[in-house]
């Protein structure tokens, strides 16, 4: 189902009935632990962003599975408006705290509403012209661009700058860098199949989707990401597989 259809199917009352509910509850719970995790644990917001990051797209890929692109349209619909809640909160709030970096500041407020609408547009622009494959760029975008930074927090040892908005300073390392690829692969293999590509062909589009949004990340500015992430997978995983005759 591409994104045009899916908005057709929005009037249908039977779909916000299904898929409203578990999307609020899904922000309000992977919120809700960043920020205890945060504030009563005392993990790092580099790790507690991450929980957030992975659980809310790897609950697109489960629920584009279970209904498709509108049940993807209607979660990212409430997220974006969960974000601009988080914008709204006052420094201290459990729901801003697990998701908001310190290292962002002054703006970390930006950088909690910018990453989700640059997936938002990402997700539109990647169900309206590569619907098969949209949900690579799901998993790749949530679980290997999510491996990077506390990978490299934790291990990074090459260090090097990249581009940001607002002025942040910001940089990656090759070893976080090392662990986006590797996750991305696994990330992309489930996605094919989720997409029902054949097994031994998806081995090889694994790899061409998560090498080449590894190189993209490495040089995203800091907070577009998501984006060019989710979009780099998704086109590579179509065109490798379109390349093959799937």
């Amino acid at each position: 189902m591409d994104f045009l259809t899916a908005l057709g199917q929005l009037r249908d009352p039977m779909n916000w009935v299904l898929y409203a509910p578990p999307a609020v509850l899904v922000l309000a719970l992977s919120s809700l632990l960043a920020g205890w995790l945060k504030l009563k644990k005392g993990i790092r917001t580099n790790y507690t962003r991450k929980v957030f990051h992975i659980m809310n797209f790897t609950y697109a890929a489960i629920i584009y599975l279970v209904g498709s692109t509108v049940a993807v349209v209607i979660y990212g619909g409430f997220g974006l408006g969960a974000m601009v809640v988080c914008y709204l909160l006052k420094d201290g709030n459990i729901l801003l705290e697990g998701i908001a970096r310190e290292q962002d500041e002054p703006h970390r407020r930006l950088y909690v509403i910018v990453p989700f609408a640059a997936t938002a547009i990402a997700g539109i622009l990647d169900n309206s012209f590569f619907t098969r494959f949209a949900v690579v760029g799901y998993l790749v975008s949530g679980w290997g661009d999510a491996a990077g930074e506390p990978v490299g927090v934790r291990w990074g040892k090459h260090r090097y700058n990249v581009p940001s908005m607002a002025g942040v300073k910001c940089t990656r390392s090759v070893e976080g860098s090392l662990g986006v690829f590797v996750t991305s692969v696994m990330g992309a293999f489930i996605a094919l199949q989720i997409s029902r590509v054949p097994v031994l062909p998806s081995i090889p589009i694994a790899l061409a989707a998560a090498g080449v949004a590894t190189l993209v990340e490495a040089f995203s500015s800091h907070g577009l990401d998501n984006f060019t992430v989710q979009m780099s997978a998704t086109i590579t995983a179509a065109a490798v597989a379109m390349a093959g005759g799937l």
